[in-house]
């Protein structure tokens, strides 16, 4: 998907949810979007990424970064049944992406097998899940363990 597609996808998807998205007048210092959560005037920001490549179109790269609590990466893909949005909150990205210290670039593939299931499997509870941002106090607090995450939103 190209870049400006999967940009129009997810202010589609963050308006569906609710959310007030906000795109940067110049320059942005590699922001997408930014987008009021919730009702407290906090603000999350995004940074959306295509496909890294087509032989590998569920992986996204990043430039090294250090990650930060309001920081979230939607890697948009070309899934089995249309786009996908993977809402991954910075230090997930971090924590489960690839390269070599002293690298430029991160890759975080979501298909890279990581003991017998994808990763996508682990983090599937990033998956089109717009609420993180759109309602992100309530989140704020498990967004970088996709457990504990898992857990908030069995409680309901």
């Amino acid at each position: 998907m190209n870049p400006g597609d999967a940009r129009k996808l997810v202010t589609t998807r963050l308006a569906d949810a609710g959310a007030a998205v906000f795109a940067p007048v110049s320059g942005g210092g590699g922001v997408d979007f930014a987008v009021r959560a919730g009702g407290d005037g906090q603000y999350v920001e995004l940074v959306v990424r295509g496909a890294a490549s087509a032989e590998r179109p569920r992986a996204f790269g990043m430039r090294r970064f250090r990650p930060r609590p309001h920081l979230i990466i939607v890697g948009v893909a070309d899934g089995e049944d249309g786009p996908e949005a993977w809402l991954l909150p910075s230090a997930a990205f971090e924590r489960f992406a690839a390269g070599a210290p002293g690298e430029p670039e991160w890759t975080l593939d979501l298909d890279e097998d990581d003991g017998g299931a994808p990763l996508a499997d682990r983090l599937a509870v990033y998956r089109e899940r717009w609420a993180l941002v759109s309602d992100f106090p309530k989140y704020r607090s498990t967004l970088g363990d996709p457990v504990a995450l898992q857990v908030l939103i069995a409680m309901g």
